[in-house]
Order: structure tokens, then C-alpha cells, then sequence
């Protein structure tokens, strides 16, 4: 993704996303005004010859050449034609579906179990089934292309009927919901539709000479007229691009069609429809694939698909056509139809992902405390010009003393005012008489001189004039953010659980997780969700503080020299420095907590006895003093003068003070443990310089990937210093608003994001499957006055605003906790309440200047200057699993919770893993747990999912991102950590250096260790396809930099869920590889086995034959097969590229002829195809996906 200082709606590149103006409503000057008004009158001219728009002429011939009116039967004289311009409102602008979707008059709809509901924050609408199913759901036409085993094969004669009935609805299903109470004559009978153009392909600039462009498919949804709601809800998601007749895309943006034009008509009518009319076979008759998908019948009064949901849909790659039919009014269908368009273009157009993905980028950020020094080597502005251990300690002790107008010794400055004041030029405007510069955007972004301190005991900011050199003060202000001249930010914040005033310091590095394969409810949203919600405070609580003073003096004076086993010993000599005192500058915090943590790897017994002895309480003392010692106290024994407690009722209190405030600590939640009195929580302390890492979102369920080598960047980005020896994972969302699952949302105040968002009045927010509450409903909840207080505050005040009758033009309302009730008679409510949440960078404000300063503080650190866009690809890929332990009540469900938290998967190993994608039960889907198929997108891809796995295979092997992959739901059945292992992973991740990351230095590190096979009762055990797992040392080196005690935070029964029950463990290990085996098997029965890339193959074969021409999974040969270097120079990857190039070039030609046709200029093209059809081209997408190779193309 790149990052720019353009408002979204212009940004080219690769962060290109559905632009605000489409969604919100373009802005108007007397230049675009002209413009509209005589693109208005061509298409109004088109509109009186009732012309079809070139996108549905395109979409018209296919179905004229794919499904003639001979493959009818002869009582059906029904024609499929799309809907004329004549015959549909055409909702060309975002919110009018929300106008259309309930009568003028009225705030109610109904029609055919539907329900609409205009509410103050928005549109209610609760439809008839309350979530989507995966089971039969999926079918497909035949013809086109070949057909995945799991989907069910469909005759064209049926799919041919089956149109004919969607495009000639009953007529009550026309009526439109304005006109609903109108007078019969008055009503309006008609379809809707809107025109999408969602992203496909992500580019890196718009210049025509570079081998990536961005791609955007076109998407035509027609609706009847009672179904609007679900019009309004797709261009929330897509955006709205307008009239097709005005705002056709390879007429408007030839550069930008990707040449994939898709359709979706609404029909849930079709569930009605018997098999024996629509041309299905009888039994006797059928063959044996339509007896297994039941696609025959033996009672002629079958109906096709048992009468339930479905989605059937026709696809053609030669065509670049989609046209689907959906006989379900759920609104998840649409979502996940449009994802599946947006798969096939990435499919068929090459270098792109369509990704099931979350991602955010982090930033790391720490507490200060009440005391700020730039001179602190944390801060990363100066650097030590001398080598010596002893001369550096020395100075970072010092430097922490330093006054701002004396110099700092020994010490260089790695980046000056001077510097970032020309890098910033207009940006920001420098203020002479302050001495500083003020951020042109944001007039409380303050970028500082070099040498600035902040003391919190007088409020006082200290710096020096850059130019005169004389001292001055300000008062530090919570609402501002101090930058020094590398990016380093520093701000006051009053923290939000413990109240107390503090200095945080958020770094520059920024580190871009991507949640891609992960199952449903595997955490993609919560991956950017901040852990202060999981977080506790309370005071510092000192049990026994004579004991305490002791045991800390004891641990102060230790000779820590005597702490390793025999053989372990550090050679300190040839160091050359002795061991250091705990509070030395040159130990940090988390040092700190590794050397009193207890480790039997490394530390002798009598070492590991004596830190054991020690009280708990002892032990965060230790790591309080730590983290608030200054050398201004004195040597390293005046800590003792600085803590203290009170007297209460003539005893020791317990709450600590320091300088005579009260020290609070605070906790995060870590799971739940299951004990004899039932699941308790489980609560850690953490480091009192913790303050949770910056998250920024940037993917929520549908985005695409691009991959490209380092070489492009390069040009793009020097400064960045891009390997030209690998590629890089660049995203692009292709979602304005996220399909969100407010599952906490019930428990008043826990999701607070929720009650942010529906207690936003404006009346723009598409809901789903809440209950709608009346005003007296209100009113009883409002004089509960316990529990109206659990409420955050939006939430209170839309339930005041309605009890006390201020919105009483509304019927009803929607309040967060209520959800949708199912079943009245039983009270059963749903477990799948949806609302659309808006990307906040788009909403607030703080969230724009988030985004913001990510990308200063970044070019602030690397100098990078603003003719150079700030390019963030992927660090580190977390996929998640939803992971299920034994259930006493149903033995059918399998444990799937074998695996620890974080696990490491060689990328063949992976490949299986994502191949089956093993979910436990979700609420957004009916089931209990399913096979999500290859990288979770199985029910919704269209195409073989080899091909999706081909992609998914090829970008890892290209590019060296490790894959940590984490764990949702259950560790064995004794750790239920549903979402907090995901909660926590990126600020574990985001204090990791990218050396740290690196798979091959955590597994000779120790911190990842191999899963082995077992043998039970004479039978091996395939546990080794768990790959790697996390070890006590990943914990003690790597957790601890949060958490002040990591001894008990993930024990052996954690780590190795086998030692929980060995029983649950060797079956839930069994269960997975032996779906993983029916998956590989499966592909040998329809086509996907020839479509997959030669190392993948390979791994089919051995493990459906145990080995492949003498290869294993562990045979170094087989393994070479998945490096970067093997894969470029065979044969195979060559032929990608050059199909890539055909590709284009046959596109970019059909595209001039049919503009020249239409007498548009055609020069950008021409340009293009110049540039395609050059080595030069070949050479520079080397590195890319490039595009698949179909089997009979080969």
C-alpha cells in the first residue's frame, strides 16, 4: 500500500479504494457541472431510443449466444433480456436506495418476509433469513469452464430457465417501496439497479511506461423493486459509480478496465421453482454426479434445491463474463458474490490476489512516564560515536541529565532541524519566533528541534531556538504532538482505564500485518481492534512492603555472573565489561524481566531456586523501579527514597506511591482457564512503559494483492532501499464500508466502537438483525438507570433522545445490545447482527491524522522526500484459525484446538493447511464447523480453487514474508482464548525487529520448535503438519516486552497442547490431516489437479501416494522445488509471463478497436500497448504472479 497526502478519492496507486466521491456524493464546480450536464443529455438521448448502456450490450450478447431462446421449453415464451432503462430505476447516486426502500409516507416495508425499517441512525433492514448458508448453496453452469468438484454442475437448458424466471419477476415483486402507499394507480412497478466498479488489480502509479496499472471489473446488480434495500447495501460496500450510460467505464477509463463485465439479478422467487419445469433430468436418466448434487428428481413436485437458498451462476473466462443469479435476499450473498467476481478477474487478469484478508499497519508505542529526554537513546535521534560498552553506558546515563543547552558529548545526531525543516518545505510553516514548524494539515502537529524535553512536574516543554540557540518553554497540551526531526512522536494523554497523566513515545517503524486464509470468526477485524478494551487498572498493591524493600535489595545486589548452567557461561572478559547492575541504562526493561524470569535452558538449578523464592510482589517492584529510575535520583541505591506507603487505620496500607503519587499498574486478559469452579479469567500485568501500539486498518474481509519485485519499488521508492532479489506484497481494499459482526455488542459498554457507530444520528448507516425497539421501550431502559450507565455515551444519548420524544418522527430505533429476536415464541435471538461500519480514516478526523503521521514519521525517518510516495508491503502474514475443543455433547464435533498460539508452517505444509481450511462453528454461517476450502474462499470461487492456490503459493515463494499463523477459540480444552491471542499479537510483533521475524533466526534461536510425529498403539501420528511452534523462550524474550511476568502466561500445557490429553490431541491431528487428505484426493476428480503449479503437484502426489517419484515432504529436493531461485528460472514460471503479456496485449487491442468504433481518442492505449509488447515489459513484471496458465493453453 502506498500512502499519500491526497485525499482518498485521487489517490492512483496502490492504495486506491473505492473513492469517497462515488460513495458520498461528488462535489460540484461550474467545470464538472458542464461536464455532467453534457454527459446527461448523451445519455438521455440514448435513454429516449431505450438503449441498453454498453456494459448490459456486452452482458446481452453473451446470454444471446450463451442461452437462446431454443433452449426454453415450449411453455415458457418468457424472454431473458435485461431490464431496458425504460424498465429500471437506475440508483446512480449513493443513499437514494435508503430513500427508495421504504414509502414516502411511511418508515415500515415489508414484502415477501422482508423487512424495512427507517430509523434515525439509518436503514434497518431485517431480511427473511438471518444469515447465509454454505451447504448446497453453490452452483454452477456448465460450460465456460471447468467445475470444482464441491460446487453442483447445472444443465445450460436449466440455467437458461432459471434466467428467464429471474429477468420476469411476479409483479408484486416490482413494487417499489416509495410508492408502497400510493394509490394502485400511482404505485410504481419497476427494477432497480446499480453500477459498481470495484477494484481487481492494484497498480503502483498511472503511468503507462510500468508494468502494473490498476484493474477494475465492472458490475451491473439488478434488483426488483421491493429488494432496493439490498442495492443500497452493496454501493455502500462497492460505491456507486453512476449511470452506466454516462459513466461507462472503458469508455470513461479505458486504462483502468481490466475487460470483466458481471451481472447479479435478484430472484428470490426462483426457491419456488420445481426441478422437472426447469429442465432438470429424472433420476433414472440423471448421471451420477447430478444424482449426488440432486440435480434430478424422482417426484415431479421436487423443487429444485429442496426449496432452499441458493446461487447459480454461469462464467466464461474467454467471455470475461459473470452472470449470476441469486434466489436469497440474505445481503451476505451479494457481498460474497461480488468478492467472487472480483476472484475470477484477479483468476483470469493475472498479478493480483483476491484475498479473505484482514491488515493493519502498527506502530510501537511506549510510556515516558512524566519524564521526556530527546537525548535518550530510545528516541533513536543521536548515536554514540564511540565503540566502547563502558563509554556508551556511561553516556546514556549521562544523556538522560543533560540540559538542553549543553552539549551532548561523544554523541552525533543522526538527523537535524535544518534537514527536516527542507524536507518539509510547505508542509509545514516554520514560526521564527517559536523556534519550531507547524504542520500545514494539522495545526497541532508541532515538528521540534533536535534537543526538547518534557517534564510533567512543572508541565513545562524545554527546548532550544534551532537558530538562535537560546532556551525556551512552553506548557506541554494533551491535543498536541511533538515530532522530532527523525519521526520520533511524542504526546501527553491521560490514559484512558488508569486516569493517569503520562508522555507516550510511538516510534517510527511501521510494521503491516496481513490476516489473509483466515476462517470466519478467526479474528480479521479484531487484528485491528486496540487491547485497551481487554485492559484493567488498579493501584500497585504491595502485600508485606518491609519484605518487598528486602527481597529487592537482595535482587539489587546479586551477582548475576553466577546465574548460567555449566557451559552456557558469558565470557565476560572477552566482553570486557562486568555483568550489569539492573538499573544501567544499557539494560532495558525487557532484559531485565528475562534475567528474573526462570529459564531451565539456560540458568543453573540454584539460580532458577532463587528467583522462585521470591514474591510475586517482589519481582513487579523490580520492573517498576526499572522502568521510573533516573541517575537524577542518585547512584543506584536511591531508589530506596522514592517509594513508600501509607498508614491506614494505624497499619501499613497496601497501594504503592512514588514521589507521593499513587502507582497504578494495569492488566490485560489473556483467555480463560477452566478450573473446578468453572472458566476464570486470566489477567497479566503489564510493563509499566506498555501503552497499546498504533493500529490502523487497511483490510477487513475483501482485498487484492499485488506482488511485484523489489526492482519496481525501487524506482518508485529509493529511498526505501527495496532488494532488487525478492518481491513484495502490496494491498489494495476494495471495501468504503465493512460488513461488521458486533458480537460483544450485547454486553452494554464492551463494544464501543459499535455504540460509536449506531449512535451516530445522521441517518446513513445500513443495519441488520437488530430488533427495532419503539419508544417506550426506550423509555423503560432509560428510567433503568444501572443499566443505562453500562452504556458508552452515544449509545445513552440516542436512548435519552428517544424516550424524551425528541425523534419521534421515527417509529422505531436500534439500540446495540437488542439483538434481532428469530423466534418469538422461544425468545431465541440471532447470533449474526451486521451493521456497516464506515473506514473510520473516512469519518474522524484522529483517524485521518493517524494515517497522517504514519506516513511523516516515516519520511521523516528516511528522509524521503514528497516526490516519492511512502510504500508499506506486507511484513508479516497472520493468518488465523477458529479452532474448536472436544464437545461432551455432540462427539461428532471433532477438536480442532491441537495447535498452540502461534504457529510456523514451511509453505508446502501451509499449502495443505490453507487447501482444507478447517473452521470450528462460526455465527455467521448455519453448521457446526466446515472445510472453507482453499485459503477459506472455497464456497465463493467460481473458478477451480487450484488456481487460487496457485496464486497463494507463488506470492510466498517470491517474496520471504514469514507466516506466523495464530489461534482463536481454543488451545486444547483447557485454555479458551477466543480473540485475545489475536488482540495481542501485533503488539508483539510491532517491538519486533524484522532480524526477529526472520523464520530461520527464531528456529536457531530456539523460539520455534518442529512438531514431531508420534506413534500411538503402533499407529504414526502426521503431527509434524503443524509445522513449528512457539517455545517458552518465544514467551520469556518476546512477550515480555509487555508483559512485567511472563512464567505463567503460556505454560507447557499451552505450548504443547498434548500434554492436556494426549486422547484429544492424537484425534483432533488425525481429523485434520485426514480432511486434508479427502481435499488433495478430490482434486484428482475434477480437472484441479492439471491446473495446479508443478511443485504443488508434486505435494498432491506424496500425500496421496505417500511419495512422488521417491520424494517426501522432507526430502531436501522436494523442498528446493519452493525457492525463489528455482521457481524463476523454470520453464514453467517463463511461460506465465509471457501469457501475461498476450493477455494484455490482446486486451489493450480489443479495447482501441471498440473506443476508435465509438470514435473516443485512443492515445493513452496506443501508449500502453506500445510499452506491453516490449522485452522491456517481460523483464520488469519478472518477479510477479503473472497470470495462470490454463492446462488445455499449455
Amino acid at each position: 500500500m502506498t500512502l499519500g497526502l491526497s485525499p482518498i478519492s485521487a489517490i492512483d496507486t496502490v492504495i486506491q479504494t473505492p473513492s469517497a466521491p462515488h460513495c458520498e456524493g461528488p462535489t460540484a464546480t461550474v467545470a464538472t457541472l458542464a461536464q455532467d450536464l453534457i454527459a446527461s443529455m448523451r445519455a438521455q438521448q440514448t435513454l429516449i431510443n431505450n438503449q441498453l448502456a454498453p456494459v448490459d450490450v456486452k452482458l446481452q450478447a453473451v446470454l444471446d449466444k450463451v442461452f437462446p431462446a431454443s433452449m426454453l421449453p415450449a411453455d415458457c415464451a418468457l424472454p431473458i433480456k435485461i431490464p431496458t432503462p425504460f424498465d429500471t430505476f437506475q440508483v446512480d447516486r449513493a443513499n437514494l436506495a435508503f430513500e427508495l426502500c421504504t414509502p414516502l409516507n411511511s418508515n415500515y416495508y415489508s414484502a415477501d418476509g422482508n423487512q424495512n425499517f427507517r430509523i434515525p441512525q439509518g436503514v434497518l433492514s431485517n431480511p427473511k433469513s438471518d444469515k447465509r448458508s454454505t451447504v448446497g448453496t453453490f452452483h454452477v453452469c456448465e460450460g465456460g469452464a471447468k467445475i470444482s468438484c464441491d460446487k453442483f454442475a447445472v444443465p445450460a437448458k436449466t440455467m437458461a430457465y432459471m434466467l428467464a424466471q429471474a429477468l420476469n419477476p411476479p409483479k408484486h415483486m416490482l413494487e417499489l417501496p416509495f410508492t408502497a402507499t400510493q394509490p394502485e394507480n400511482n404505485k410504481a412497478y419497476c427494477w432497480t439497479s446499480v453500477y459498481m466498479t470495484p477494484p481487481a488489480v492494484p497498480g503502483l502509479s498511472t503511468a503507462r511506461n510500468q508494468p502494473h496499472m490498476q484493474k477494475l471489473i465492472e458490475v451491473r446488480y439488478f434488483a426488483p423493486g421491493a429488494f432496493v434495500a439490498n442495492l443500497g447495501f452493496v454501493e455502500q460496500i462497492f460505491c456507486n459509480r453512476g449511470n452506466p450510460l454516462m459513466s461507462d467505464l472503458m469508455t470513461v477509463d479505458p486504462d483502468k478496465f481490466c475487460g470483466v463485465s458481471c451481472m447479479i439479478v435478484l430472484a428470490p422467487h426462483l426457491t419456488t421453482i420445481k426441478k422437472k419445469e426447469c429442465g432438470l433430468p429424472h433420476y433414472d436418466q440423471a448421471t451420477p454426479k447430478q444424482r449426488k448434487d440432486g440435480m434430478c428428481w424422482k417426484n415431479e413436485n421436487e423443487l429444485y434445491n429442496d426449496g432452499k437458498a441458493f446461487k447459480l451462476t454461469y462464467r466464461s473466462p474467454v467471455d470475461g463474463v459473470v452472470i449470476t443469479v441469486l434466489a436469497d435476499s440474505y445481503f451476505g450473498y451479494s457481498k460474497k458474490e461480488i468478492k467472487t467476481m472480483i476472484s475470477f478477474t484477479a483468476n483470469i487478469v493475472g498479478f493480483s490476489q483476491e484475498e479473505h484478508a484482514g491488515g493493519c499497519y502498527t506502530s510501537p508505542v511506549y510510556s515516558w512516564g512524566r519524564t521526556f529526554r530527546s537525548a535518550d537513546k530510545r528516541t533513536g535521534l543521536y548515536k554514540d560515536s564511540m565503540p566502547s560498552v563502558s563509554s556508551t553506558m556511561n553516556l546514556a546515563e549521562m544523556a538522560v541529565q543533560q540540559t538542553v543547552l549543553q552539549p551532548i558529548a561523544k554523541q552525533t545526531i543522526t538527523h537535524t532541524f535544518e534537514s527536516m525543516r527542507t524536507l518539509l518545505g510547505n508542509k509545514a510553516v516554520y514560526m521564527p519566533d517559536k523556534g519550531y514548524l507547524v504542520d500545514r494539515t494539522y495545526s497541532n502537529v508541532l515538528y521540534m528541534p533536535e534537543s526538547m524535553n518534557i517534564e510533567l512536574s512543572d508541565r513545562n516543554v524545554v527546548y532550544k531556538h534551532p537558530e538562535t540557540g537560546a532556551e525556551l518553554t512552553m506548557k506541554v497540551k494533551s491535543d498536541f504532538m511533538y515530532i522530532l526531526p527523525n519521526g520520533y512522536q511524542v504526546q501527553l494523554i491521560r490514559h484512558p482505564i488508569s486516569n493517569q497523566w503520562m508522555l507516550l513515545g510511538t516510534e517510527q517503524d511501521v510494521t503491516f500485518l496481513f490476516k489473509p486464509a483466515s476462517v470466519s470468526g478467526a479474528g480479521k477485524s479484531e487484528l485491528s481492534k486496540s487491547v485497551m478494551d481487554a485492559v484493567t487498572s488498579g493501584p500497585f498493591i504491595v502485600k508485606d512492603f518491609e519484605l518487598t524493600m528486602k527481597q529487592t535489595e537482595e535482587i539489587m545486589n546479586y551477582d548475576f555472573s553466577k546465574r548460567f548452567k555449566a557451559g552456557k557461561e558469558f565470557n565476560y572478559q572477552a566482553a570486557g565489561r562486568a555483568t550489569r547492575h539492573i538499573l544501567c541504562a544499557e539494560r532495558s526493561l525487557g532484559s531485565v524481566i528475562q534475567l528474573l524470569t526462570p529459564d531451565n535452558e539456560e540458568f543453573n538449578e540454584e539460580y532458577n531456586t532463587w528467583l522462585r523464592s521470591m514474591h510475586p510482589d517482589t519481582m513487579s517492584f523490580v520492573y517498576l523501579i526499572k522502568s521510573r529510575y533516573r541517575t537524577s535520583w542518585g547512584d543506584y541505591n536511591s531508589w530506596k527514597q522514592q517509594f513508600r506507603i501509607d498508614k491506614v487505620n494505624g497499619h501499613n496500607g497496601y497501594a504503592l506511591k512514588c514521589q507521593g503519587i499513587e502507582v497504578t499498574c494495569n492488566y490485560l486478559r489473556v483467555g480463560q482457564e477452566k478450573s473446578d469452579e468453572g472458566w476464570l479469567w486470566r489477567n497479566f500485568r503489564l510493563r509499566q512503559d506498555f501503552y497499546p501500539a498504533v493500529r490502523f486498518q487497511n483490510n477487513d474481509d475483501i482485498g487484492v494483492s499485488l506482488v511485484t519485485n523489489g526492482k519496481n519499488l525501487q524506482k518508485l521508492a529509493p529511498r526505501q532501499k527495496f532488494s532488487e532479489n525478492r518481491s513484495y506484497k502490496l494491498t489494495s481494499n476494495c471495501e468504503f464500508r465493512y460488513f461488521q459482526r458486533p458480537d460483544d455488542a450485547c454486553y452494554p459498554g464492551i463494544d464501543k466502537k459499535c455504540e460509536q457507530d449506531l449512535g451516530r444520528l445522521e441517518g446513513k448507516t445500513f443495519i441488520s438483525n437488530f430488533e427495532p425497539l419503539n419508544k417506550e421501550f426506550c423509555q423503560q431502559l432509560a428510567d433503568d438507570v444501572m443499566t443505562l450507565e453500562k452504556f458508552t455515551e452515544p449509545m445513552q444519548n440516542v436512548i435519552k433522545k428517544v424516550a424524551n420524544g425528541e425523534l419521534n418522527e421515527f417509529d422505531a430505533v436500534v439500540i446495540s445490545s437488542e439483538f434481532r429476536i428469530t423466534d418469538p415464541v422461544k425468545k431465541t435471538r440471532t447470533a449474526n447482527v451486521r451493521y456497516l461500519q464506515t473506514r473510520d480514516e473516512l469519518l474522524y478526523t484522529e483517524t485521518q491524522q493517524q494515517k497522517y503521521l504514519i506516513e511523516m514519521r516515516k519520511r521523516l525517518q528516511l528522509e524521503i522526500p514528497f516526490s516519492e510516495p511512502v510504500v508499506l508491503p506486507v511484513s508479516v502474514y497472520v493468518p488465523g484459525r477458529r479452532l474448536n475443543t472436544v464437545d461432551p455433547k455432540n462427539a461428532g464435533i471433532k477438536p480442532l484446538s491441537v495447535y498452540g498460539p502461534i504457529h510456523y508452517q514451511p509453505i508446502p505444509y501451509l499449502m495443505l493447511d490453507w487447501l482444507a481450511s478447517l473452521s470450528g462453528k462460526s455465527p455467521s454461517t448455519t453448521g457446526s464447523g466446515s472445510l472453507e476450502g482453499a485459503l477459506t474462499k472455497g464456497p465463493f470461487n467460481n473458478m477451480l480453487m487450484s488456481i487460487d492456490l496457485n496464486y497463494a503459493c507463488l506470492a510466498l515463494i517470491l517474496g520471504n514474508e514469514p507466516v506466523l499463523s495464530t489461534a482463536a477459540g481454543s488451545i486444547g480444552h483447557k485454555l479458551k482464548v477466543e480473540h485475545d491471542i489475536t488482540l495481542i499479537i501485533p503488539e508483539i510483533f510491532t517491538r519486533m525487529t524484522a532480524s526477529e521475524l526472520k523464520i530461520e533466526n527464531l528456529i536457531k534461536s530456539g523460539c520455534l520448535e518442529q512438531v514431531q510425529d508420534l506413534v500411538v498403539d503402533g499407529k504414526t501420528v502426521p503431527a509434524s503438519i503443524l509445522g513449528y511452534r512457539i517455545t517458552s523462550k518465544f514467551v520469556k524474550k518476546y512477550f515480555a516486552r509487555i508483559f512485567d511476568s511472563v512464567d505463567s502466561l503460556f505454560t507447557e500445557e499451552h505450548l504443547r497442547p498434548e500434554v492436556q490429553s494426549m486422547a484429544n490431541y492424537v484425534n483432533g491431528v488425525n481429523f485434520i490431516y485426514e480432511n486434508i487428505k479427502s481435499c488433495v484426493e478430490e482434486y484428482y476428480t475434477d480437472g484441479s489437479y492439471e491446473e495446479l503449479l508443478p511443485p504443488l503437484k508434486v505435494l498432491f502426489d506424496i500425500v496421496k501416494n505417500g511419495s512422488s517419484n521417491g520424494l517426501t515432504l522432507t526430502s531436501p529436493e522436494f523442498m528446493k522445488m519452493f525457492e525463489r531461485e528455482e521457481v524463476i528460472k523454470s520453464n514453467w514460471y517463463q511461460q506465465r509471463l509471457i501469457q501475461a503479456q498476450r493477455n494484455e496485449i490482446a486486451l489493450l487491442e480489443k479495447e482501441t478497436a471498440t473506443l476508435k468504433a465509438r470514435k473516443v481518442p485512443v492515445d493513452g492505449l496506443v501508449e500502453r500497448l506500445a510499452y506491453v509488447r516490449s522485452a522491456e515489459y517481460v523483464k520488469d513484471i519478472e518477479g510477479s504472479l503473472a497470470v495462470h496458465v490454463f492446462a488445455e493453453d499449455e
